[in-house]
């Protein structure tokens, strides 16, 4: 703000104030100069009023402007509160979408999970049936009825008791095949719970002699890789 203009009214003000004395003596009579002053009393109670009317004006306006003041920052706090509620419903929203983005994952998750497992399942049946077929090959010559084959081998082999370096080379492909099964559900990407029925099926079809040949093939060599495979297989 400039102080200049100021500065020229109060000069201004004070020009007129001194000037006033001097005009009054060298115009005014001396005889008229008290009826003079009365006149002026009227001016000063009618600027007085003015100026009570003006400071009344003024305390209006500024009672409008705060009032306005007020409105506008009721205004700014209403938007305050709709950017708020809209800054919750973007978070809820954003919370929403996580939610469904991770069921979706799970989903994708799960149905890796079933096909691995479908996967393995049919890798597993399928050397199944191929062990059964080197089963019924394993055989083994007796006094009485001269051959014993498939699960009659293996009994005849614990009965025996001679461990398994006397029998044929197809119960060792038949062994290494075994293992080799018992390997694969260990090492292929499943879980837990998924490995146990595997080898679970596994050992449905497999009698107790198959389990007790097993072992023995693997404490013969003390092959600890092979009986933590049953071990953990449960057998």
């Amino acid at each position: 703000m400039k102080i200049w203009p100021i500065v020229c009214i109060i000069i201004g003000v004070i020009f007129v104030w001194a000037s006033s004395s001097w005009l009054i003596n060298g115009f005014i009579d001396a005889s008229y100069r008290g009826t003079f002053g009365d006149m002026f009393g009227a001016v000063n109670a009618l600027f007085s009023g003015l100026a009570f009317a003006g400071l009344i004006y003024t305390i209006a306006v500024q009672r409008q402007e705060l009032q306005a003041q007020r409105n506008s920052i009721n205004m700014q706090t209403e938007e305050l509160v709709l950017q708020r509620e809209a800054i919750q419903m973007q978070t809820e929203e954003l919370r929403l979408q996580r939610l469904e983005s991770q069921r979706s994952a799970d989903q994708l998750e799960g149905q890796k999970d079933l096909s691995n497992l479908q996967l393995a399942m049919s890798v597993v049946n399928d050397l199944i049936k191929t062990k059964q077929e080197r089963l019924d090959t394993v055989a083994v010559s007796t006094q009485n009825t001269g051959w014993e084959s498939g699960e009659l081998a293996f009994r005849r082999i614990i009965n025996e008791n001679k461990g398994i370096a006397p029998y044929s080379k197809s119960l060792t492909t038949y062994i290494d095949l075994y293992f080799y099964i018992l390997s694969f559900i260990n090492s292929y990407d499943l879980k837990d719970e998924q490995k146990t029925l595997l080898q679970r099926l596994l050992r449905m079809h497999t009698i107790d002699e198959e389990i007790k040949v097993l072992y023995l093939a693997a404490e013969s060599t003390n092959n600890q890789y092979r009986l933590g495979l049953l071990s953990s297989a449960g057998f």
